[in-house]
């Protein structure tokens, strides 16, 4: 029994040597996915999370919570350094295969390999590029100019019943009665005559998620020439649009 458990000490061990030793021989492939910090330091310190994706020897980093949400688009491997055109900005530890160091001028990063990647590295940097720029038509203050709330079906039941629903609330905050909203870049807060209701969140091209106690809420944008229409349902076949427009 000891001898076997020698054994299989030894060729765990053997295993680990073998395996950083094809990273220290720079095999692009064993990089490539998505990997997710759990623990990062910027120079910046606008964000408290990245995502590193590796695809075939390049590289991009990327974040939902920073001011720019595309960090790095057309980084090189080169052994075990990650080259922006000729400049070397990172340099990676290999601990195994499931976990790295990244370091840099003032940056460190811990991250592991996820294994939930949703889209490969090019979807994930031009959702990143389109969200950048929805977000930028985003800042600022919004005033409400319309109210609505619309059966998705047209049987008279529902016209009736989309009546009484447009007392709807978001986070104990009735819709109708939603003023404005102001967007910065890692906040957004509803107003209205009562009260103030500050949220961070993060967004996507077409949606914004954000917390508020144990509670997950989202709702959907988009832009109709000058205006931002947002919707966000609540009851199954009913949507409410809130259409908002910049103060003059």
């Amino acid at each position: 029994m000891l001898l076997q458990k020698i054994l299989t000490g030894s060729f765990l061990i053997c295993t680990g040597f073998l395996l950083v030793s094809c990273y220290k021989d720079y095999q692009p492939e064993l990089f490539n996915g998505e990997w997710l910090s759990d623990s990062l330091v910027t120079k910046d310190n606008d964000h408290w999370r990245e995502f590193l994706h590796f695809e075939n020897g390049h590289a991009a980093r990327t974040t939902y919570w920073g001011k720019k949400y595309l960090l790095n688009k057309n980084l090189q491997l080169k052994g075990l350094e990650m080259y922006d055109r000729d400049k070397a900005l990172f340099q990676i530890k290999v601990l195994d295969s499931n976990k790295i160091i990244v370091e840099g001028k003032d940056y460190y990063g811990s991250f592991f390999r996820n294994d939930f990647q949703l889209d490969d590295m090019k979807k994930e940097v031009s959702k990143a590029e389109e969200t950048e720029k929805q977000r930028k038509k985003l800042l600022g203050e919004w005033k409400t100019v319309d109210f609505k709330t619309i059966p998705l079906s047209d049987s008279p039941e529902n016209k009736i019943m989309a009546g009484y629903l447009q007392d709807e609330e978001i986070i104990n905050i009735r819709l109708k009665e939603i003023s404005s909203l102001n967007f910065n870049y890692n906040t957004f807060s509803i107003h209205n005559a009562a009260k103030t209701s500050v949220f961070e969140y993060s967004a996507k091209p077409n949606k914004i998620t954000f917390n508020s106690g144990d509670a997950i809420y989202s709702f959907k944008y988009y832009f109709q020439k000058e205006r931002l229409m947002i919707e966000y349902q609540k009851t199954m076949g009913f949507l409410h649009i809130i259409t908002f427009k910049k103060p003059n």
